[in-house]
């Protein structure tokens, strides 16, 4: 007997760029039933991160079903709102983007009104969660009696499957996923970029992001400022915020301001050219979770240098040092400038990361997101584990056939 499709829904507090072709690949998944409900769909909002009024240029709401309270509602009203969405939909699961999200708190808040499965979905890491204050107390306190009270979760890469069982939940509830990016398109800008499959000189460094203190940009600069003069190297910043001018003055009292140039903000059409224009992209964040300008200049064709400090690394994720990518001790400048030589001092290592970093993101992809989330709730709307399913599919391999998962 064939099951109907499961129906799921997925709540997450406002639309966003990366996730939008993640979630036309979902809405495709015939095993599933999937809706999205936003808590706002803002048109244009100032971010502080950047500085500046912000409306991306990119399509967020095509090709999938959502539905989101009217903008000018009060917080009661979309309380009201999401209450009458769970009661017209009936979802058998739910996916909670986040845990501290308005919707997610309050569709917590509604408790029993779904006898829905819970699955949570993001990317908070354990080494970022950690604390020994009373408020890092209470907070692990409130996440274990939510953990408790979810089916499981959908994990984004290594550390944030290890944020998950600091706080209770058993390994075999917790599924792979994906935090996805359109790595076709980025892919596309790397064949169609007039400089493709050329050998360059100088090397061409950069960095993506918002000009903040978490970001680590004044890093960077100190980094580059460490590199020979005579190396042929450049570094371009792609973004704007409240460091803007300040990097612009740590860059002359360092003497490379000839050899930086400050882009300025890009919306999110411009990103895939200007990624597929660098050898190299730096993320030397000095807190980051999922910083998906990684996958983004990977599939772009750039090997990437990361901080230990961002959540993207580790064996068997997105950057493997020395296989997919470099990382550096975060705080380091000097960690960094010896990563940054190598890679403009040894052309066969450079080829090598940015042709395994290009194969490695494939992986994280709509597609990838699709079927991860489309398998995460089939399985949880079954009543089954993430560790049960992989051992009843093993268990249906025969003994010549490949079982690998």
């Amino acid at each position: 007997m064939t099951r109907s499709p499961v129906r799921a829904l997925l709540l997450i507090d406002h639309p966003a760029q990366h996730f939008t072709r993640g979630l036309q690949a979902l809405a495709r998944e015939t095993g599933v039933d999937a809706r999205v409900l936003y808590w706002t769909v803002p048109g244009r909002s100032y971010d502080g991160g950047f500085g500046r009024v912000v409306s991306w240029d990119v399509d967020l709401l095509s090709g999938y079903r959502w539905a989101a309270p009217p903008s000018a509602s009060s917080a009661l009203s979309r309380l009201r709102w999401l209450g009458h969405q769970l009661r017209v939909l009936r979802p058998e699961v739910v996916v909670c983007y986040g845990w501290a999200s308005p919707l997610t708190r309050a569709f917590f808040l509604m408790g029993t009104i779904t006898g829905a499965r819970v699955l949570l979905y993001g990317d908070t890491t354990w080494q970022h969660s950690t604390g020994q204050g009373r408020k890092d107390t209470v907070r692990s306190v409130v996440l274990r009696t939510l953990v408790t009270r979810c089916a499981g979760a959908v994990s984004t890469g290594t550390f944030n499957r290890e944020f998950y069982i600091s706080h209770g939940m058993l390994p075999q509830h917790i599924w792979p996923g994906v935090c996805p990016v359109d790595t076709e398109q980025f892919g596309m800008a790397k064949q169609d970029h007039p400089w493709a499959g050329q050998a360059r000189a100088p090397l061409r460094i950069g960095f993506a992001g918002k000009l903040i203190p978490r970001k680590g940009v004044d890093e960077l600069v100190r980094a580059v400022s460490l590199l020979p003069r005579e190396g042929g190297w450049s570094l371009t910043v792609v973004g704007d915020g409240p460091l803007r001018a300040s990097l612009k003055a740590l860059a002359g009292k360092s003497g490379v301001a000839d050899r930086i140039h400050f882009h300025g903000f890009a919306n999110a059409s411009e990103m895939p050219k200007l990624l597929a224009g660098f050898d190299v992209v730096v993320v030397p964040s000095r807190l980051d979770m999922r910083a998906l300008v990684t996958v983004e200049a990977m599939a772009a064709g750039a090997a990437v240098v990361v901080s230990d400090a961002t959540a993207v690394w580790g064996n068997g994720d997105l950057v493997e040092h020395g296989v997919t990518g470099l990382v550096y001790e975060s705080g380091d400048s000097a960690a960094l400038a010896r990563q940054l030589s190598q890679l403009l001092n040894r052309p066969a290592l450079l080829a090598t990361v940015q042709a395994r970093g290009l194969e490695r993101s494939a992986g994280f992809g709509a597609a990838a997101f699709a079927r991860s989330m489309a398998t995460a709730i089939e399985q949880c709307a079954e009543g089954r584990t993430a560790l049960s399913a992989m051992h009843a599919g093993r268990a249906t391999c025969g003994p010549e056939e490949d079982c690998e998962r």
